[in-house]
């Protein structure tokens, strides 16, 4: 049983972003969240897991892109030329 994948007991409506990708969040039994996000490759640019005592809360933040770690600058590139055309 511990090899099965957990069912997600709680799943959020999906998120639209501006731009067309989506976002869904899962919740799992376990305590463990999901994240799906299209418009992948994505680079984890922030990762505050610890939140501090006195908040108790956590913050990632992911940054799409296609080379490491230029890739905000490389999506920002491909939003202008989209918008321009």
């Amino acid at each position: 049983m511990a090899d099965q994948p957990l069912q997600a007991h709680f799943v959020a409506p999906l998120i639209e972003l501006p731009d067309g990708r989506t976002v869904r969040v899962s919740a799992y039994p376990d305590g463990s969240i999901r994240f799906l996000v299209d418009g992948a490759p994505y680079v984890l640019t922030e990762a505050d897991l610890s939140g501090g005592a006195e908040r108790g809360r956590a913050a990632l933040k992911v940054s799409p892109g296609r080379q490491g770690s230029s890739a905000s600058y490389n999506y920002t590139e491909w939003l202008e030329s989209r918008n321009k055309g």
